[in-house]
């Protein structure tokens, strides 16, 4: 099969299928027969939508001592190519050509929309939308983003999402203050050379691509092209493609039937299915194959449980065809567990009583998934609580969840405000009593509020201070503890320190602080791995934003400098703690999807179990019956679905549009699941949601259908 795989290569081969056909671990061997007939590494490029989807080709890459095999997304090509051409184009695409690009993480574009966005809101801009700033910016940001990655002006925004507004004309007004921040925000970025993950492709597409200069240069670097996942990738990751696939020696596309779960970051599963045309091979691998060859039978639990998704989108969708006979359903419905309770917190505690009798009936904790529709930090909390009363090992995975939401860095965060008075960062007695009570151990959060309220001041300038544990009252001292008090006071001996020194930059202030006491013994962050990976994390970003600032050096005027609001003595440190405590996106390390903390059962979202590509033997589905499951997250500001290059421009946005799009992805979501499940998928029901209300979500009525059908 190898063998063909090359040959088949060589005139383009495009390769579809449903998850778990084997796809991927084909175009894996692919990638080793090419390194194994003599194809230098260096002249091979694996193309991906996102890099926590490279670990089946780092590992062949790993066992190759011939050079680096390059596996990039389109903004790592993007990126490498800016920094390699940068003057040759950057006066053509309006920015300084004397000056290097300065790439913008997640955390310092939000910072800079934000310069150009608060200003527009004290003029009154975005009045009568309530929505946390955080969002706001976000949001700005992915508009500007949608327009590169479908190849539409940025010009066009407002006009795009007004044509498809059917509600009252507050919102037009929205859209067109959302315009002004856009073109503002593009200005700046222009004016100082500042390259958000937008404008990296803007100035790809536009200009780098049909150089001949660049082309070129990819030319003579990559011959061979393996392109995996490519209906997660973007409309103008395609376009590129149509036009670099004939150009290889050798190409193989591989396209997963029934994905897309991408597509409210800009996936287009339409577009992929273009670059068929391109490939003068084509190949659909089937389950049955691809079973018959694991198992030599196709008619084994996995085949069973493969087929429940198709039910389940019949069910959703009739237009797709009818269910399947009252036997096919009853043969389905053996491999479905249902838990039913009538509470929210039933329901939850009987899935950890469920999951403790699949490890006690012998299953590893490794092979069991949670899955909800949303992981919010309340039923983050709950299900982490439960687990470890049940003494139950888990991991949890939500790589999207801000930096600031964490129990780690909130209190790097406090202590880096008591640790600089001189920024005035005011924190609640809360905001220190959580510090203080992850920072020591031992430390239970009733004592670490009592020590707060004692040792938390501010002077008559407003700074704040701790006092020592000395300073405390004896009633506190006992009821604290005098062991406790005495790591206190290392803590604050420490920061006393600290401030009388010179100040340094903020990421280097965390790193001491983690390294010389945080992570002693008898300490939060000692022998907890989870912690320190956020530590790392969060001294990452800081770093990251200042060399991004200081970089910046708006206008000329200091890196604080800039044309939104004039001048600011503001340090950057102080800067990032404000960004960073309004709650921004932290930009996603490929550690985030892939550390080696993955012990025990994992708890995640459901999206985010399915673009990880991962699998387990036994699904437990939270909450059947809400409509999370199917509902998209509210976001005035932009639309995943009106911004893509399907939708026709002008067309109204309707209910029934609303409808469709969320039975779509469902569909794609629990076939998703069901194919990546070997063993049993566990439903777990609420006779009321969280809320109290009963809840009658479409995943649930198309349950209730096919039950009903395998009762005929």
């Amino acid at each position: 099969m190898n063998g063909t795989l090359l040959s088949q290569a060589e005139d383009g081969l495009y390769v579809e299928g449903p998850v778990g056909t084997g796809k991927t671990t084909r175009a894996a061997k692919h990638l080793q027969s090419l390194l194994e007939k003599g194809v230098p590494a260096r002249e091979i490029l694996v193309f991906l939508p996102q890099r926590a989807l490279a670990e089946p080709y780092r590992e062949v890459a790993s066992e190759h001592v011939g050079g680096r095999i390059d596996i990039l997304t389109i903004s790592g090509l993007a990126r490498r190519m800016i920094q390699r051409f940068w003057p040759l184009v950057a006066e053509d695409a309006g920015f300084d050509e004397s000056q290097p690009p300065n790439f913008l993480t997640l955390e310092t574009a939000q910072y800079f929309m934000s310069r150009v966005t608060d200003p527009l809101r004290e003029e009154g801009a975005f009045a009568g939308l309530s929505i946390a700033e955080s969002r706001l910016y976000s949001q700005l940001i992915d508009n500007i983003n949608k327009a590169a990655l479908v190849g539409f002006p940025p010009s066009e925004i407002s006009g795009r999402l007004e044509g498809a507004w059917i509600g009252g004309e507050g919102r037009e007004s929205v859209f067109g203050d959302a315009q002004r921040a856009a073109d503002r925000y593009l200005q700046m970025c222009r004016e100082n050379n500042l390259l958000g993950f937008g404008l990296q492709l803007q100035v790809f597409r536009k200009h780098l691509w049909p150089n001949d200069m660049c082309r070129n240069y990819l030319r003579g670097s990559y011959r061979h092209l393996i392109a995996d996942n490519v209906e997660e990738s973007v409309p103008i990751t395609h376009d590129i493609l149509l036009g670099w696939i004939p150009e290889m020696e050798s190409a193989l596309v591989i396209y997963d039937e029934g994905a897309g779960y991408r597509k409210f970051l800009g996936a287009d599963p339409d577009s992929a299915r273009r670059l068929k045309g391109c490939c003068e091979h084509h190949i659909r691998l089937e389950d049955r194959e691809e079973e018959e060859k694991e198992s030599g039978s196709a008619s084994n639990g996995k085949a069973r449980i493969s087929g429940l998704g198709e039910q389940v989108s019949r069910a959703l969708q009739p237009h797709r065809g009818n269910l399947g006979s009252p036997e096919e359903i009853r043969e389905l419905r053996e491999q479905i567990g249902v838990i039913q309770e009538e509470t929210y917190p039933e329901m939850l505690e009987a899935v950890g009583r469920g999951v403790k009798s699949l490890i006690e009936g012998g299953s590893e904790p490794e092979d069991i998934v949670v899955l909800a529709p949303f992981l919010s930090d309340t039923l983050r909390r709950e299900l982490s609580n439960l687990l470890t009363r049940l003494e139950v090992p888990f991991s949890l995975r939500r790589p999207s969840r801000p930096l600031s939401k964490e129990p780690a860095v909130k209190a790097l965060l406090a202590l880096s405000a008591m640790a600089h008075p001189a920024w005035r960062v005011q924190l609640g007695t809360q905001d220190l009593a959580q510090a203080l009570s992850f920072s020591i151990r031992d430390m239970d959060p009733i004592r670490a509020h009592l020590l707060a309220r004692a040792v938390y001041e501010t002077d008559e300038e407003g700074r704040p201070r701790l006092r020592p544990f000395s300073a405390v009252s004896s009633g506190t001292q006992d009821r604290v503890t005098y062991r406790l008090g005495e790591q206190y006071d290392q803590i604050h001996g420490w920061i006393k320190g600290y401030i009388g020194e010179d100040d340094q930059p903020l990421d280097h202030f965390l790193n001491r602080i983690f390294g010389e006491v945080l992570s002693q013994e008898g300490f939060g962050f000692h022998d907890d791995f989870d912690a320190a990976a956020r530590a790392d994390r969060l001294v990452e970003s800081a770093r990251k934003f200042r060399q991004v600032i200081e970089k910046a050096d708006l206008e000329g005027q200091g890196p604080t400098q800039g044309p939104a609001h004039g001048p600011t003595q503001d340090p950057i440190g102080r800067l990032y703690l404000q960004t960073v405590r309004k709650g921004v996106a932290a930009a996603q390390y490929v550690q985030d999807w892939s550390e080696g903390t993955d012990e025990g059962v994992l708890l995640t979202p459901a999206h985010t179990f399915l673009v990880q590509n991962r699998r387990a033997v036994h699904q437990f589905w939270l909450d059947v019956g809400s409509t999370g499951w199917h509902s998209r997250i509210k976001q005035p500001l932009t639309h995943p679905h009106v911004l893509s290059r399907s939708w026709k421009e002008g067309k109204e946005w309707t209910d029934a549009d609303e409808t469709a799009a969320g039975l779509d992805m469902l569909s794609r979501i629990t076939d998703g699941l069901t194919r990546r499940c070997s063993g049993q998928v566990h439903l777990a029901i609420s006779g009321r949601g969280r809320n109290g209300q009963r809840e009658q979500g479409y995943l649930l009525k198309a349950f209730q259908q096919l039950f009903g059908r395998a009762r005929q």
